[in-house]
């Protein structure tokens, strides 16, 4: 009985805030939104890798300055590992069943907690907008420099259908074509031969250069209309650099604890109760077969 009086007056005071410090924890429920997965993985997935990343991981240590926060000195040689593992310890990350994300964080502050909470949040929101823009970069300078060559090739084209025209005087093959050989035969029929010098220099043309008018003509009108949709890749990819979304929902926002989570005093009291208990049981028992022993007669053969 004493020793169990014992047990119960020391993990009382080995329990309270003179030896270990409580910790107090804040939760958030995330839903992914906006995210575009890279491969096979779910939006929810993603944002479990993006928020255990190791710079999101730095930025908490650098914003709320977690070395001295920990009491771990920065002389240590291997301070960053201990930062990052008492981090670990008191960051837990998970998925639930219904494709949310939960941050648990514990501190010895509720306030500071609760901070930490919406700071990573914050940062894995501004990780997954710099991909975004990152992913949007590049589709941009790929539009850019498309629309560059596009641009080129019309330009080519444009300068090569009006050396036909200026040259050759073609300005639409199919309308001049009909309307040039309606005239030449109305002036053979009607035997006025005095334009028809000048219709059979057209129709020359026509024939000699009609061909590699209608094959510029087909390309140019290809060209400009490649362009068209290649401009609205430009304007979109524009708008995704430009863009400031969110890719996370709070399902459920975080608060400052109004109750400690660790330690757990009357868990800590009936666990050092039970095992004393029982630690004095088996002594007794131990120490009582050591007696009886020593009670039994020593028999001498006869």
């Amino acid at each position: 009985m004493i020793l169990l009086a014992l047990s119960v007056v020391l993990s009382t005071l080995f329990s309270s805030e003179l030896f270990i410090k409580p910790r107090y924890k804040s939760t958030a429920i995330l839903y992914p939104s906006n995210l575009i997965p890279y491969s096979s993985e779910t939006p929810t997935e993603l944002m479990l890798q993006l928020l255990r990343s190791d710079d999101i991981k730095d930025s908490m240590i650098a914003k709320f300055d977690l070395t001295s926060h920990y009491g771990i000195e920065k002389s240590d040689d291997h301070y960053y590992t201990k930062v990052i593992k008492e981090l670990e310890d008191n960051i837990d990350v998970r998925k639930t069943e219904y494709e949310s994300v939960v941050i648990d964080i514990l501190d010895n502050s509720p306030e500071t907690a609760c901070k930490m909470v919406k700071e990573m949040v914050t940062l894995f929101n501004k990780k997954a907008r710099r991909m975004q823009k990152d992913k949007s970069q590049e589709v941009l300078k790929i539009a850019q420099r498309q629309l560059k060559e596009k641009q080129i090739q019309i330009d080519s084209l444009s300068q090569k259908l009006d050396s036909l025209r200026i040259v050759y005087g073609i300005l639409d093959y199919k309308v001049q074509t009909k309307e040039s050989m309606k005239a030449y035969f109305k002036m053979l029929g009607s035997g006025g031969k005095s334009n028809l010098t000048s219709i059979g220099e057209t129709i020359k043309n026509l024939k000699v250069k009609g061909g590699e008018y209608l094959l510029l003509d087909e390309m140019f009108s290809s060209a400009t209309g490649a362009y068209s949709k290649l401009q609205l890749d430009y304007e979109t990819a524009l708008r995704d650099v430009n863009k400031e979304l969110t890719y996370s929902n709070y399902v459920s926002s975080p608060i400052p604890a109004d109750k400690k989570t660790y330690p757990i005093r009357w868990l800590i009291v009936v666990t050092s109760f039970i095992a004393t208990f029982v630690f004095a049981l088996l002594i007794i028992m131990l120490l009582e077969s050591i007696k009886n022993k020593r009670k039994q007669p020593v028999t001498s053969n006869q």
